[in-house]
């Protein structure tokens, strides 16, 4: 029997895989192997995400707030409010390029809650951190900690260069497509 896992979470202490079987589940033990060129490309990806939300803040001089992201095929990060009409993508992928090019470095740590959360007091999305009692703190070398459970590069270099492909409209914001190279 095989599973594609589509994303795990820690629930209550237990990490809980998602996916669907291609058959009967049994119990019992399992064996696990990651498809590691695609685990890669989505740890490329999500940190040149939030790549993303730093250079976009820095060149609109606003605080943004992410709406929701894709990491599949056409990633985007979406954002609440209207593309800025000033927006000059060509110089968002050029920050973001020199920053890669830096090849600074991302650490994830665990904290308590309440540690977080001082630490993370300036950062936007805050009203949907999961209601636990650690948070994963993830920080870009020089940029803002964030709160994410998701996977990470741990330089970027390793995302290697970004290519920022436009904007669409959204419900209540917009999309800004991205692909890493």
């Amino acid at each position: 029997m095989r599973v594609d896992v589509k994303r795990a979470m820690q629930q209550s202490g237990v990490i809980v895989h998602y996916g669907r079987f291609d058959g009967k589940p049994d119990v019992g033990p399992v064996t696990c192997n990651i498809d590691w060129p695609k685990r890669f490309l989505m740890m490329r990806r999500h940190t040149a995400a939030h790549l993303l939300d730093y250079c976009l803040a820095t060149l609109t001089g606003t605080r943004v707030e992410t709406t929701d992201s894709w990491l599949g095929d056409d990633p985007y990060v979406g954002y609440g409010g209207s593309a800025p009409s000033n927006l000059d993508l060509e110089r968002l992928q050029e920050l973001a390029n020199s920053l890669i090019q830096r090849g600074l470095n991302v650490q994830v740590e665990t904290l308590d809650r309440d540690d977080a959360e001082r630490l993370i007091a300036d950062a936007p999305n805050i009203a949907r951190l999961p209601k636990s009692e650690k948070l994963r703190i993830v920080t870009i070398e020089g940029q803002l900690p964030i709160p994410c459970g998701g996977t990470h590069v741990q330089n970027l270099n390793e995302v290697r260069a970004l290519e920022v492909r436009g904007t669409d409209p959204a419900e209540n914001g917009f999309k800004l497509h991205f692909e890493v190279k």
